[in-house]
This record gives C-alpha cells, sequence and structure tokens, in this order.
C-alpha cells in the first residue's frame, strides 16, 4: 500500500509501468497497491506529452522524481539518497535493459502494438526477482556507476592458463555458433573467450552477473535459457549455457544457436577436467576476491576505487577499520556517488576533486588512462595525501596483472 509508513520509509522507490498507466513491477510493496499512484504519474508524463515535452525530473525538497520514457514502459525513481538524476537515470536505463533481456525490443513493441492495456506481468512471471536484485545492487556496487567489471583478483598465470583451456577447447569442439564463454567466481570474472571483433559491454555483463547471483534457480543443475544482450543486440535472443562446476563458480557459455546444448555441456566437461588436471580450480576457489587496504602500505589510507579506463575494469579494496560500521559504510558509499556525480557532471566536467569532512578527505583524479577515487583520515595534510595517492599507483601498477584481465583469449 502507497500509503502505509513502512512503505514511505524507503528511501529510494522504482516504479515500472506501461504507456496506458498499468502496474508493471514496483521495489516495494505490490503492483496492485500502486495502481491509483501509477495512474496519477501516467497522467503527469501525459501532461508534459500533450505539449510535445517530455518530463525527466522533478525535485522537491531532499526528493528527486527521474523519469525514462522507453515506449511502451515509463521507468521512474523516487529518490531521497542524494545521488544525482544522472545516476539515477542511468538505473532506470539497467532496469530497462533488464527487461529487455527477457522479452527483447522487438518482442515488447509487437506485444503492445497489439493490445495497448496489455498486463506485462504475465510475462515477467519470475523474472520481477532479477529487477529486485538489481535494485539492490545499484545501493551497493559501484560498478554500475562506474560502467566497469570487477575481476576476481587471481596470479597471471592461472588467469592465463584458464583462457588458453577455454580457447583450445572451442578449436577442438569446433563450435561455430559459440560467441563467448566464461568462467565466473564469487559474481567476478576470471577469464573471458570473446570474439576478435566483438568485446561484451560492460553493461550486458552487469546483466549475466546479476542473473547468475539474483537467483538460485541456476546452482542445482546446468540450465539453458535465452537472452537478449541489449547492447550486444536488443532485437533478438542468444542462447546461454550456464553450469556451476564448484559452489561459487560457474562457466556460462553463450551461443547464436538454440540447438547447442548439448555439445555445450560436453565441451564443459572435457574443459573442467582440463581445469582440475592442471590444478586451476583451487587457486579460482582459494582467490581472496577481496584486497586490503593494509597490503598497499600507506598508513593514512582508508578506502579508494581504481578504474583503469582502457580495460573497462575497476578494483577496490574490502572495507576495514571504520568502514566495517554499516553506518560509516553507507555514507561512504553515498561519498563516491557525490564525487562522481561532480566530476562527470555535464556542464562543468573536473579533472580534480577535493573533498573534506569531519569524517574522511576524499580526492578524486581522473585521467585519459584511470580514474581514481581514494580515501585518507579527515587530520591527512595535503603533502602526504598526494604523496600517498601517488605511491597506490605505483602499487596498482605494480599488481596489475593479478587484478585485471590485460588480455582476454580471443578467437
Amino acid at each position: 500500500d502507497s500509503t502505509s509508513s513502512t512503505w514511505l520509509q524507503h528511501k529510494k522507490h522504482f516504479f515500472i509501468l506501461s504507456s496506458a498507466g498499468k502496474p508493471v513491477w514496483t521495489r516495494y510493496g505490490t503492483e496492485s497497491g500502486i495502481s491509483s499512484l501509477m495512474g496519477v504519474v501516467q497522467a503527469i508524463i501525459s501532461f508534459f506529452q500533450d505539449g510535445d515535452d517530455a518530463i525527466k525530473s522533478i525535485h522537491a525538497g531532499n526528493q528527486s522524481f527521474v523519469f525514462l520514457l522507453k515506449e511502451p514502459l515509463y521507468f521512474v525513481t523516487v529518490s531521497r539518497t542524494g545521488e544525482s538524476d544522472a545516476q539515477l537515470r542511468d538505473q532506470l536505463l539497467y532496469l530497462h535493459s533488464q527487461i529487455l533481456s527477457v522479452l527483447t525490443s522487438v518482442q515488447l513493441t509487437r506485444i503492445f502494438e497489439q493490445r495497448i492495456n496489455f498486463d506485462l506481468r504475465r510475462l515477467l512471471g519470475g523474472t520481477e526477482v532479477f529487477l529486485d536484485s538489481l535494485a539492490t545492487l545499484f545501493n551497493n556496487d559501484h560498478s554500475f556507476m562506474l560502467s566497469a567489471l570487477q575481476c576476481l583478483r587471481l596470479p597471471r598465470s592461472v588467469r592465463e592458463e584458464t583462457g588458453a583451456i577455454l580457447l583450445d577447447g572451442r578449436v577442438k569442439a569446433r563450435l561455430k555458433d559459440l560467441l563467448y564463454a566464461m568462467i565466473v567466481a564469487k559474481g567476478r570474472l576470471v577469464t573471458l573467450l570473446r570474439p576478435r571483433k566483438h568485446s561484451l559491454h560492460p553493461s550486458d555483463l552487469h546483466l549475466l552477473f546479476n542473473m547468475l547471483t539474483g537467483s538460485t534457480t541456476f546452482h542445482t543443475a546446468e540450465s539453458w535459457t535465452p537472452l537478449c544482450l541489449p547492447k550486444f543486440n536488443s532485437q533478438g535472443f542468444l542462447h546461454a549455457y550456464i553450469c556451476y562446476i564448484e559452489r561459487d563458480v560457474s562457466v556460462v557459455m553463450i551461443s547464436t544457436s538454440k540447438d547447442n546444448f548439448f555439445e555445450l555441456s560436453e565441451w564443459k566437461t572435457v574443459m573442467v577436467e582440463a581445469m582440475r588436471k592442471k590444478s586451476l580450480l583451487e587457486p579460482i576457489l582459494k582467490a581472496s576476491d577481496e584486497l586490503y587496504t593494509t597490503e598497499v602500505g600507506i598508513p593514512t589510507l582508508l578506502h579508494f576505487m581504481y578504474k583503469a579506463k582502457n580495460h573497462v575494469q575497476f578494483t577496490s579494496p574490502a572495507f576495514s577499520g571504520i568502514y566495517t560500521n554499516a553506518m560509516d559504510r553507507r555514507r561512504l558509499y553515498r561519498l563516491y556517488q557525490h564525487v562522481y556525480g561532480r566530476m562527470h557532471a555535464r556542464t562543468r566536467a573536473l579533472k580534480l576533486y577535493y573533498h573534506h569532512s569531519e569524517y574522511e578527505i576524499m580526492l578524486g583524479w581522473i585521467t585519459s588512462s584511470f580514474e581514481l577515487y581514494v580515501v585518507f583520515g579527515p587530520d591527512t595534510p595535503k603533502s602526504v595525501f598526494i604523496a600517498s595517492s601517488n605511491q597506490l599507483l605505483r602499487w596498482i601498477k605494480k599488481h596489475e596483472e593479478s587484478l585485471f584481465i590485460l588480455n582476454s583469449p580471443v578467437f
């Protein structure tokens, strides 16, 4: 119920409705409980459309109302988290992509051309869990804001040998319809086999990882599921083979053919045997997917995020010190969003940004090759945090082979 106190307590809401005003999904509550509210939202959108305009956002006090109109669906968020309109709009775009991953843009358009009042919930049945998990990740995972991937931290030799097994297996199995093959551990990429001329867009990989982690469906058996990767091709389905070979380790293969399941299943068996023979699974299972600020050897360093622009990947340590406390962690999360938003503002983008509060100092630094957001204690002198930031960059450069995938296997 959209008038209940518990429903109103949430700091951020997401809604999806059809252009006819029918509720499709809500992050909190039930679709039937918000039907009258969706009627109001649809009326506001129509008011602007009648004047040949499109509403983008409304600000009232500390509340932001952000709209994304993707006919035949409308996406709306109501937020008092302090995130910028651009960040909230990006989150709505991800929700749109999540729906396309299940239905494709062609199918979605065709359905509503035939029946404008169609209740889309019938077709989405069972996949709302992925919209829910995405909405949760927006508050816990900076990969969406950075539009980058976080890889599993591994010795280069383990990553390269695993990639070589994927490449060798594809050649021997003669899988002409295979587009991508990857190993994913703990929701992070180990290695990715791809065509020479096609890299996977980070947002498509985020949707794929959300599918793996957002539901336990795929954990129990080999799965074969149609999947649209909107950035690759929003108009058609690919087919994904998913199999967990260990508790937190899965093999994902994406094919253009709907008839490849058994060939891919056989190849997976051969591939896993080769990985066991070379003792590659053990280091992947044991890999610390987190690094710790103490490893860097900078006493005043509290936390950081580093994005390698060329590789579209980022690294960030586990939370330690004061950030083991949930409230401090939440504040840091929002501070990263604030600094990122200021530096990437469309009106005036910045290369350097310094933020000083009673809790911490954050320095944002953007160059042509990297983005660095680094956090120090509030009493750290400028000379120290500038020297420490350069020391951190040298440490990342020294360890980049384990932090990032520098050369993914191609065919």
